[in-house]
């Protein structure tokens, strides 16, 4: 079953409201920082203390729900827009059982690959999960997660809340979990940006257990999901060999929660390219509860959801120009 490709059903559009909305969801980071650069060069004057004071309190005021009205509906017009300007579009290979499941009681959490530059094909998700008139309320309750530095930047934390998305960590995902609501993540997150490259489909999996223990600790079902064309979307530089080993980007990565890379798209602007990302979810795959279970038992799940995304990939790749693209799974 596929998704919507927009609103108004049509994609590549290239109005300015649509730059404008995608320049607020990409560009508000910087935004926010050139706005405290800019306090703190003219401080003591009052104008420069009052922005830096307001920019300071946004990091810090708790972001609660329910949201307000009017930050509901710039999330809700960046999607749109976003929908319309790549375009996006969703397919789901059993949404039935997803819905069906979820209506239950029984979480998934929705691993999508691969991350690319920035993990854009989130916003495809929110078109069905907070926007769709039949969706199911339980349904929308799922929630994206994302690095916890995304939420340190005033005015960022507050957008990227209302657009559905959470500060991830094992605390908050499994309080989720237990209470039947389903999760959506990049499982390779920023690890796998430092491994991208653009002769070929790099996915960072073999190394990732946490997420399957967890789903076998509550006993949510696996849900994997390839996004065709997010690695396209921009051109980028990764901080690493000859100016310093792989091991000291590694290092400055975990330390900072993102990947330290140059990236452009559109003008040699954050703006991304439009290029088509089409996501494709596959079928649910079942996991039984266990409280503790073994590495064996993780293991053994951890291949079984890497071997659906490489299915995926490879029913899929042709009809979305991904006919001659190797995917390596480290």
């Amino acid at each position: 079953m596929k998704g919507s490709k927009g609103k108004r059903g049509r994609g590549g559009i290239d109005s300015m409201w649509n730059i404008l909305l995608i320049t607020t969801w990409l560009c508000t980071a910087h935004i926010a920082l050139a706005l405290m650069a800019a306090s703190l060069y003219f401080l003591p004057h009052p104008l420069a203390v009052g922005t830096l004071a307001s920019l300071i309190a946004l990091v810090f005021l708790p972001v609660r729900r329910p949201f307000p009205r009017w930050g509901i509906a710039i999330a809700r017009a960046i999607t749109y827009a976003a929908l319309d300007y790549f375009p996006m579009s969703l397919e789901w290979e059993d949404q039935q059982s997803f819905v069906e499941a979820s209506v239950k009681g029984v979480p998934s959490i929705i691993g999508c690959e691969p991350h690319g530059v920035l993990p854009l094909s989130i916003i495809s998700f929110a078109d069905y999960c907070y926007y769709g008139a039949e969706t199911p309320s339980i349904v929308k309750e799922t929630r994206a997660l994302a690095t916890s530095t995304i939420f340190y930047i005033p005015l960022l934390r507050q957008l990227w809340s209302w657009l559905g998305i959470d500060p991830i960590s094992r605390a908050h995902m499994r309080a989720l979990l237990e209470r039947g609501r389903s999760v959506l993540m990049i499982p390779g997150g920023v690890a796998e940006c430092l491994r991208m490259t653009p002769k070929c489909e790099t996915v960072y999996l073999r190394k990732r257990f946490g997420f399957v223990k967890m789903a076998i600790q509550t006993g949510a079902q696996l849900v994997p999901a390839y996004s065709f064309g997010q690695t396209r979307t921009y051109s980028y530089w990764k901080l690493g060999p000859p100016l310093c080993s792989d091991a000291t980007t590694a290092r400055l990565s975990k330390i900072i929660g993102l990947a330290p890379m140059a990236f452009w798209g559109r003008w040699g602007t954050p703006m991304p390219r439009q290029e088509k990302i089409h996501t494709v979810v596959g079928k649910a795959i079942p996991v039984e509860k266990r409280a503790d279970p073994t590495n064996e038992d993780v293991a053994a799940k951890l291949e079984e959801f890497i071997g659906a995304v490489k299915d995926l990939f490879e029913r899929h790749r042709g009809e979305n120009g991904y006919g001659d693209v190797e995917l390596v799974v480290l």
